[in-house]
């Protein structure tokens, strides 16, 4: 048997994390991503939907670890990149982890900015009002992460803060659409973390995202955090204070999630090789005894090492909103949810063409709305079209999540100025016949909906390749009604030859 002094612990070397692995070298299951139950990527999509194919990073499993260089501790909520820790309004947790936190410290890590104001911190209540049915209901990580993918994310600065004080509220104004177009996430991640192998690649994400290879030069690697999702309920029953003369001695630890209750989204921003928890009483804390009886001695049984975990409860929660989470903590058969973490890839993009409008509808989720272009400006009909998913209901998401209201939201019938990205559609046309093209749109309503709409303005903008503003080619509207009649109109845009 290997116990620990807490004076040997306090040295906290390299050492450490060095001496501990091998303890358990009969685990095989190696790291890799999977796709388990419905929480890890959108069923509408099908089993082949690839969530990291567009990422540019390696993905998990592909990079040889060194164990040599992973250090005993990684707390990236320490850095600037990381917001501040919020506290939560109504069922969002899911996007105050997936957006309010991994994704604001990712685009941060990517721009080389600091999350100090609201003008680099990214809203939890933007994606959250997209699928939340305009009710207060818990989400997924991924539905934040798609959205940021399909339409992206404004900054808190224009949208009005990280969080709002409505349920359900669309934005007004184009200038918000359009600053989300340029944040954008290319690649999502789930992977398991049951087997040493498995938790040495989430120690190397956190630690530098698992570069083989860091070049010369002054930049410092930055590690990727993880999107978790523990079971909260009877917390008092798993969460224990580390005693005197252990190490992080008064601080809190989860040595198991919760034995009920329902998911809750939090945010995974490190790790601590040197944290345990005496979990069986023994009077001894240990990574090599069968502690669950099942013949083998493998992570479950590990009362040494702890993730560290950033809640959405508000800094004075256990003590400063963080705490410690066993990595046997997340091996549970009975909350298969918390054995996994996400991860996200961000990026910046810049559109070229967008679509302008401004309308009103009795019922968002019920928008049929279908967007098509030609390259023979004299076209009847699109050679290529696309039906933006947040202006038909967000069939990525089913069961009507926009929610039945008014686009604007519950009992708000004004008219909204929204922004759609129209460059792939325009890039599938290739080189356009004299510089110019037709684009077609048209509005209606689901099938057995009663909902009705007006478009007052509609025009198609276009931007240079760093992103200012060139033009704007206005389509003329006669009637703007629809729902009760299919509204369409179409016009030749002009200015797209290529320089």
């Amino acid at each position: 048997m290997i116990t620990f002094s807490s004076r040997f612990l306090a040295a906290g070397t390299l050492l450490f994390s060095n001496f501990m692995w091998p303890l358990v070298a009969d685990e095989v299951e190696q790291a890799r991503a999977e796709y388990p139950g419905g929480f890890s990527r959108p069923p509408s999509q099908g089993k082949d939907y690839n969530t990291w194919k567009n990422a540019k990073g390696p993905d998990v499993g592909e990079t040889k670890i060194d164990l040599k260089r992973l250090p005993s501790k990684v707390d990236n909520s320490t850095r600037k990149q990381f917001p501040p820790i919020y506290k939560q309004r109504w069922g969002t947790c899911g996007q105050f982890a997936a957006i309010g936190s991994i994704f604001t410290y990712e685009m941060n890590v990517l721009n080389g900015t600091a999350a100090d104001s609201d003008a680099t911190r990214f809203p939890a209540h933007f994606s959250w009002n997209m699928m939340n049915r305009a009710e207060n209901v818990g989400s997924e990580a991924y539905h934040g992460w798609e959205v940021a993918k399909r339409i992206g994310i404004p900054t808190a600065k224009s949208y009005g803060g990280v969080r709002l004080k409505k349920i359900g509220v669309w934005p007004n104004g184009y200038q918000i659409w359009r600053e989300a177009m340029e944040y954008r996430v290319s690649g999502y991640r789930y992977s398991p973390a049951n087997t040493v192998d498995q938790l040495n690649e989430a120690r190397g994400w956190l630690f530098d995202r698992n570069q083989e290879k860091v070049e010369k030069v002054e930049k410092e690697a930055i590690g990727g955090i993880f999107a978790l999702d523990g079971r909260m309920g009877e917390l008092k029953k798993v969460t224990k204070t580390i005693p005197e003369g252990e190490y992080a001695a008064g601080d809190d630890v989860w040595v198991r999630w919760g034995p009920s209750g329902y998911g809750h989204g939090i945010t995974c921003v490190g790790y601590d090789d040197q944290v345990g928890y005496d979990v069986n009483g023994d009077g001894k804390i240990t990574n090599d005894i069968d502690l669950n009886n099942d013949g083998k001695v493998t992570l479950a049984d590990w009362e040494r090492g702890a993730y560290i975990v950033v809640n959405s409860w508000g800094e004075n929660w256990s003590k400063d909103g963080k705490i410690f989470l066993l990595y046997s903590a997340m091996i549970d058969p009975t909350w298969k949810r918390g054995n996994y973490l996400g991860r996200a890839e961000v990026t910046r993009y810049l559109p070229h063409r967008t679509l302008r409008l401004k309308l009103d509808c009795s019922d968002r989720t019920d928008i049929r709305m279908t967007i098509g272009i030609a390259s023979d400006k004299d076209a009847s009909a699109p050679e290529y079209e696309f039906a933006p998913e947040a202006f038909n209901g967000w069939p990525l998401f089913r069961g009507g999540n926009a929610g039945h209201v008014p686009i604007a939201g519950p009992k708000d019938k004004t008219p909204i100025e929204v922004g759609i990205d129209l460059t792939p559609l325009f890039e599938k046309l290739g080189a356009a016949k004299d510089g110019e093209a037709r684009i077609f749109l048209s509005l209606t309503r689901a099938d057995e909906s009663e909902a009705v709409g007006v478009l007052h303005e509609c025009a198609v903008r276009s931007y240079d390749p760093k992103g200012n503003f060139i033009r704007e080619s206005e389509l003329a509207i006669k009637d703007g009604n629809f729902g009760e009649s299919l509204l369409e109109i179409d016009k030749v845009v002009k200015g797209l030859k290529r320089k």
